[in-house]
């Protein structure tokens, strides 16, 4: 790494850390700033590096968000009875209850978008151009239908995020918490991306978007990789899905579907 490089930055990572503390009214605004960042990175490995514009990366977004829910629910509590009075009966958290779903729901936040991009990959991937955009734009809006007719989750009117569990601290600890989840979130997508587009991931992504055809010819298996591509963007954005669903508190399926799009 350059040195320029080493000092820009060291230089945001100090002031990602303390901007809690210098603008201590905007902690959440920066936490959905992070989050836009994720999206925003992990939609240049298929619309920068492989030369495929998607839509569709809302998807695993939305999936992140209701998975990352409902693990935080259904662990402790039946879920069903939860979304059916909206979250307003005397169902409480505890401390540890709170954070061991969290945790375990963003994993797997992370985990089934990813296995949900390798099935569906198969298919959606094979196209090219505009076909593959026009695809990938009605998966964010086949997602938000199916959602909104699934009664476990709230069906059309959607679901609320377990709540702050009382007893550690107020709503500015809450957002100090969520601050720094979504920063570490953003500074490992970077790490991770900087170092895999070093490697023959990345080279072989730039080849698809110079010129597939030849890069099939030369013998690399595109498909592959593309699949590949999409898995890892899956992986970050269901994990961004699952903090948002947190911090907003409520998970509405038709603004999932066309709001990230």
């Amino acid at each position: 790494m350059k040195k320029n490089n080493l000092i820009l930055y060291g230089s945001l990572l100090v002031i990602g850390l303390i901007a809690p503390f210098i603008f201590p009214a905007f902690k959440l605004q920066i936490s959905f700033l992070y989050i836009l960042i994720v999206l925003a990175m992990t939609w240049d490995v298929q619309g920068g590096q492989m030369g495929y514009n998607t839509f569709g990366n809302i998807l695993f977004f939305g999936i992140g968000m209701y998975f990352c829910a409902s693990i935080q629910i259904g662990m402790f509590f039946p879920l069903a009875e939860w979304t059916a009075s909206g979250g307003e009966k005397t169902f409480v958290h505890t401390p540890p209850q709170y954070f061991q779903g969290f945790f375990l729901g963003l994993i797997l936040a992370g985990i089934v978008p990813a296995l949900v991009a390798a099935l569906i990959g198969y298919g959606i991937l094979g196209l090219r151009g505009h076909y593959f955009a026009i695809c990938t734009l009605g998966l964010g809006i086949a997602a938000g239908e199916i959602a909104g007719g699934i009664e476990l989750v709230g069906a059309g009117q959607g679901m609320t995020t377990p709540p702050w569990p009382k007893g550690i601290g107020d709503t500015e600890l809450r957002s100090e918490f969520f601050y720094y989840i979504c920063f570490i979130l953003m500074i490992a997508t970077f790490i991770f991306l900087q170092w895999a587009y070093k490697t023959r991931f990345g080279l072989v992504l730039n080849a698809i978007r110079d010129n597939e055809d030849k890069a099939e010819a030369m013998g690399i298996q595109t498909m592959k990789y593309k699949i590949i591509g999409w898995v890892v963007s899956a992986f970050f954005v269901g994990i961004a899905g699952g903090l948002m669903g947190n911090m907003v508190g409520y998970i509405e399926p038709t603004e999932v579907a066309f709001a990230g799009s």
